[in-house]
């Protein structure tokens, strides 16, 4: 059908009032006649085209949860949005024998979005890198958005979450050894595996729970004793958060602790969109949470967990599995088992947590969060003016009375005050 509703009813319209004849109406809005003829006389009342796999109520689910997700600062793409379908359809626990395994194809979409005209896909521009590199310009436009936000919002209801992983690389080690041998080694077992993990707290330093992602096909039992109190466990084939394990911790950690307090919540998060799905949004808006999406690649600087967090943890981390692989079990083993992996992470929690509050206090205050101070990060962007100026090998630079003096092989010099900032390009 290359024809909308809209469009059907504004042909039949016209053809009522005599304003274009059945045929002009055909060529104008190309609909076949024969169609026009049979709407007109009742004969087809309903929709053009087959039955659809979803009812009208849960495409418009579909399309709800595009538009909220995008005014949230999460836009997804086509392939998050087959996910969400899929994600959807696992849970009501039916089977879709047009779609492979649940996951609809590119056809579905160009379908839906034919549907649902007022949905439209755009494509993003390529830019350099240059131009990617986070300036004050972000910077601005994210404290305005978050100044909206955080109105009114204490700092007990404004939560970061961040997902990292607990590598069981336990790094170098610095030793005495023989001056000038180049490569001093240990034996010591180490693989690149690693375990995903979901870490959030809130401006006054409270830090929740853990939650665990293995990467295996079914989830023991043994993986999960002598862990962290509270601490809970999932798993997925890639072993990292899908938008199941993100709607488990959101309900099982995060919304739990939120409706023991009151008023409105504000959640920062990286730009995440296959994570966000129906449910977490519609609870969201029942519960008074907002969404506040980080800048893009500005992580380094305004994600607090990254800033003052997890840096100490993993160094904690690494202390904790050269101990454990320097004697007993874990000289023996290749890498860290899953059912030894809970009681090392309980032996890391202890170890934070004389530091973790005052850690994750600070990540707030240097990110310009709480308290809310947008020059904690515009004062750690690049300054312009400390920048070195950069000439093309061709051009000789020289100082002379409070100038600079550029010159090529044969131009004459040109000059440029001393206190005046530049950029080159060559």
């Amino acid at each position: 059908m290359d024809y909308s509703t809209a469009k059907m009813d504004k042909a039949l319209s016209e053809i009522r009032s005599h304003t274009l004849t059945q045929r002009q109406a055909a060529v104008k809005y190309n609909i076949p006649r024969s169609t026009l003829k049979n709407k007109l006389k009742g004969a087809h009342p309903g929709d053009a085209g087959g039955p659809t796999v979803f009812s009208k109520e849960e495409e418009e689910t579909f399309k709800s949860y595009v538009v909220t997700a995008s005014e949230y600062g999460f836009p997804v793409d086509t392939f998050d949005l087959r996910c969400i379908v899929k994600g959807y359809a696992d849970r009501k626990g039916v089977n879709i024998r047009q779609f492979n395994k649940n996951l609809p194809g590119k056809e579905w979409v160009s379908s839906f979005l034919k549907r649902h005209q007022d949905l439209t896909i755009r494509f993003a521009s390529n830019i350099k890198r240059k131009r990617a590199e986070v300036g004050p310009t972000v910077i601005e436009e994210y404290f305005q958005n978050l100044n909206k936000e955080l109105e009114g919002v204490d700092a007990c209801n404004i939560w970061n979450y961040d997902e990292t992983n607990l590598s069981d690389e336990p790094g170098q080690k610095k030793v005495v050894t023989k001056r000038g041998c180049k490569y001093p080694e240990r034996i010591i077992n180490s693989t690149k595996s690693c375990v995903s993990f979901m870490f959030c707290g809130n401006g006054e330093g409270e830090l929740l729970p853990p939650y665990i992602v293995y990467k295996a096909e079914s989830l023991w039992s043994t993986w999960m004793q002598d862990g962290p109190k509270n601490a809970r466990y999932n798993r997925s084939r890639s072993g990292w958060f899908d938008h199941i394990c993100f709607e488990d911790w959101f309900f099982t950690l995060l919304l739990p602790r939120i409706k023991k307090g009151s008023g409105r919540h504000v959640i920062i998060g990286d730009n995440l969109s296959s994570h966000i799905n129906i449910a977490v949004l519609k609870a969201c808006q029942q519960n008074n949470i907002a969404f506040v999406s980080l800048p893009p690649n500005a992580t380094h600087l305004a994600q607090p967990l990254d800033v003052a967090f997890f840096r100490p943890m993993k160094i904690a981390w690494r202390q904790i599995i050269s101990e454990w692989k320097e004697k007993g079990k874990g000289r023996r083993l290749s890498t860290i088992p899953k059912d030894e992996f809970p009681r090392l992470l309980n032996s890391l929690m202890i170890k934070l947590k004389a530091r973790a509050s005052e850690n994750l206090k600070a990540g707030f205050r240097k990110t310009g969060i709480c308290p809310l101070d947008k020059t904690q990060i515009l004062s750690r962007l690049p300054s312009v003016h400390n920048m070195p100026l950069k000439l093309p090998n061709f051009l000789k630079i020289t100082q002379n009375k409070g100038h600079f003096a550029v010159q090529g092989h044969s131009s004459s010099p040109i000059l440029l005050p001393i206190e005046s900032s530049y950029t080159t390009s060559y």
